[in-house]
């Protein structure tokens, strides 16, 4: 071991970056590699034509309690402001209103829903405080979840709920958290949704969502367009082959590693980790596809956030009303949406022209807001190929299982949004904790890596 030890980064994602920064504040030399020609991940902001368009990542919540501790260090707190408190849920022909910081209040009040279907939240609620204080909603070990991951969310709607409140509540809400429709999808993310809408505020980050990636990057050593092939480990050192952007191989030597890059990428880069194969063979990601839609004019809807129910809409999950997000998404009195395509059908469209994208996501804007015909000023479509790991019933213990055989005196350790639920807060939690896990382990010195074997499971 040196004086001042190395790290090597695969992946400069949110939690790449965190974990990257955390390093080097504890006095460690690191090189973060990553394969695209920008960093952030998933947590992109694009600028066009005055606008501000976030593709990836939308927003945050006043409950990340991590995410808002690293803005304050990069001294951007202040500027994660509220969103409007509206959403809008589409049903028949009309936009249905409710207020975040009223909830109760104006889901009384609705006519989204019948009567009777409300009385039957009482079930919905009792269920969401049981698991609560079971601690089944604790995203730091996946495995608590386990015990609620036995059916989808709309088996769960159908089963304990009725109808209407699988099609106009459970739905939208699944398909908000996961963009896929709640067929599909474990009820733990039904169950964690709502539990996260009653204790937090929905804010956004002025200048983009992907301000905080670029902040971070400022301080680090970042080398783009670099493809790391393989990581092994001899014994002492980890050794990295990296394939840089005129296609040249060549061998980079560490004493540790972070693994910050998606699942199907990180199981082929250590391919001698029998759980990492494991867990890529059981656990898809979903795609996605998400398309900015500029508008001259504003529409009426005071919502941030529209949710699309899939008997509404087969295509569109959600839009975004990034004018009601955060101010500076927009020109003044301009507007902009930006419409989310559910998984199954981003996957079926996926080999569609912009235009044809284009001009169905159009069509629904149309059915929702008709006060825009002939004011659009442009679309920008953004393809996710890999967008969120897909959490089907089953992959909690999955997940969980995976977390549970990690060695935290490994110098190879994992940050990714396979770990736990993905999201901006949990993306700098593993960050955090896998460089806290390898300051430890190369502040120990060699008499101590040799003891403890460093085996990497």
């Amino acid at each position: 071991m040196t004086s001042r030890p190395s790290v090597g980064v695969v992946g400069a994602g949110l939690s790449g970056l965190t974990a990257a920064y955390r390093l080097q504040q504890g006095g460690v030399t690191v090189r973060l590699f990553e394969q695209s020609r920008g960093v952030g991940g998933r947590v992109q902001t694009v600028a066009k034509h005055g606008f501000l368009l976030d593709t990836g990542a939308a927003a945050a919540a006043s409950s990340y309690v991590s995410y808002l501790s690293l803005a304050r260090e990069l001294g951007v707190l202040e500027d994660i402001l509220p969103t409007s408190p509206h959403i809008g849920i589409f049903r028949g022909s009309s936009l249905h209103h409710l207020r975040l910081d009223t909830l109760f209040r104006s889901g009384l009040l609705t006519s989204l829903v019948s009567p009777r279907s409300k009385l039957r939240l009482a079930r919905l609620a009792l269920d969401i405080i049981r698991a609560t204080k079971r601690g089944q909603l604790d995203y730091a070990d996946m495995r608590k979840a386990a015990p609620l991951d036995t059916e989808t969310a709309e088996d769960y709607a159908l089963r304990a709920l009725n109808c209407e409140l699988c099609d106009y509540l459970v739905d939208p809400i699944v398909r908000t958290m996961v963009i896929a429709d709640a067929r599909r999808i474990s009820k733990v993310e039904l169950f964690s949704g709502i539990s996260n809408i009653f204790r937090a505020r929905i804010c956004a980050l002025k200048g983009g969502q992907g301000r905080i990636p670029k902040l971070l990057a400022e301080r680090l050593d970042v080398r783009l367009q670099h493809e790391v092939t393989r990581v092994d480990w001899d014994g002492v050192r980890l050794q990295m082959n990296v394939r840089n952007s005129t296609g040249d191989l060549a061998r980079e030597i560490f004493d540790a590693c972070v693994i910050a890059c998606p699942l199907t990428a990180a199981a082929r880069i250590c391919p001698n980790d029998a759980p990492l194969r494991a867990l890529s063979a059981g656990l898809d990601y979903t795609q996605s596809i998400a398309v900015a839609v500029a508008t001259r004019i504003r529409p009426a809807s005071p919502a941030f956030l529209v949710q699309m129910p899939a008997c509404e809409d087969g295509e569109i999950a959600l839009m975004f009303l990034d004018h009601n997000k955060a101010a500076d998404r927009a020109p003044a009195g301009k507007g902009l949406i930006s419409c989310n395509w559910e998984a199954e059908a981003s996957a079926a469209w996926s080999d569609r022209s912009d235009e044809e994208i284009g001009t169905r996501t159009l069509a629904t804007i149309a059915k929702v807001f008709p006060e825009l015909a002939g004011q659009i000023d442009f679309l920008h479509v953004t393809r996710w190929a890999q967008a969120l790991p897909y959490s089907r019933v089953g992959a909690y213990q999955q997940i969980g299982d995976f977390n549970a055989g990690l060695n935290v005196s490994s110098p190879l350790q994992f940050a990714s949004d396979y770990m736990s639920a993905a999201g901006q807060n949990t993306a700098v939690e593993f960050g955090n904790k896998a460089a806290a896990n390898l300051l430890k382990v190369l502040t120990t010195g060699t008499e101590a890596s040799a003891r403890d074997g460093w085996a990497l499971r």
